[in-house]
């Protein structure tokens, strides 16, 4: 089921998307490459103290860079630490960008209607499990 709260603030995603590629910061991430983290990222409301931000929640992207990284493509072997800043950086101006649509406050009811807001210490440890202990671990052996 697609989440209401994203899907309201969908344009602004593209939109957002469409200006940040054409600009991503220098020694970043390839262009090409970008496209795919965004894909395997969830974007998240995320409660910092007593403000909401949205937040990128890249779950998905050592498999991905794991996939990629032989291939013959540009970009296939990014730096996680890289992606992340850079995703980070995407979903700044993303929220930016539906601050100046108006659309914020909405957005919010919609995310906490649908439970959707992550608690800042639960996105944390969600970050902490997703470059887990065996990600680390199987670094030591390769």
């Amino acid at each position: 089921m697609a989440k209401k709260w994203r899907e309201y603030v969908k344009q602004e995603f593209m939109k957002a998307d469409s200006e940040f590629v054409k600009k991503l910061p220098v020694n970043s991430i390839d262009l090409s490459t970008f496209g795919l983290i965004s894909e395997a990222t969830s974007f998240v409301p995320v409660r910092i103290e007593d403000e909401i931000h949205i937040k990128p929640l890249p779950g998905g992207l050592a498999a991905l860079r794991d996939d990629i990284k032989d291939s013959p493509r540009p970009g296939g072997g990014f730096d996680l630490d890289t992606a992340v800043e850079t995703l980070t950086q995407f979903a700044e101006e993303w929220e930016e960008r539906i601050k100046e649509n108006n659309k914020w406050d909405e957005m919010i009811k919609l995310a906490e209607k649908e439970d959707q807001v992550m608690d800042g210490s639960v996105y944390a440890e969600e970050r902490e499990t997703k470059s887990s202990f065996l990600d680390k671990f199987k670094g030591l052996f390769q």
